[in-house]
């Protein structure tokens, strides 16, 4: 089962920037958006970046975003992993489990 994790990005060191490092990280994004295992990324405009990663497990996010060389130059010293639970119109936008949470702290 693919589940969804956020990656937040931040605490940018700008001094470690190289064409080989910014390169690497290109063909690494390239490589698992043609995987599936990355349907968004980008940089924010208050200098962090996200990416949003499908996985089976946080720990395989974790190792995804370990292959990063990015993270291995420790590039952004500061990352968190999330899983997100997507609401669409097909899970009514997860309108039920909140009804099912309500009612069971009422």
């Amino acid at each position: 089962m693919n589940r969804q994790f956020i990656v937040h990005l931040s605490n940018k060191q700008k001094h470690l920037m190289t064409k080989e490092l910014i390169q690497g990280h290109v063909s690494y994004l390239g490589e698992l958006k043609q995987q599936g295992k990355l349907p968004f990324c980008g940089p924010c405009k208050d200098e962090t970046a996200i990416m949003i990663l499908k996985a089976d497990s946080l720990e395989e996010a974790e190792e995804l975003l370990a292959g990063d060389l990015f993270t291995r130059a420790n590039y952004y010293q500061d990352r968190r992993i999330v899983e997100v639970e997507e609401a669409t119109p097909e899970n009514n936008f997860l309108f039920d489990d909140v009804l099912v949470n309500l009612r069971n702290h009422s």
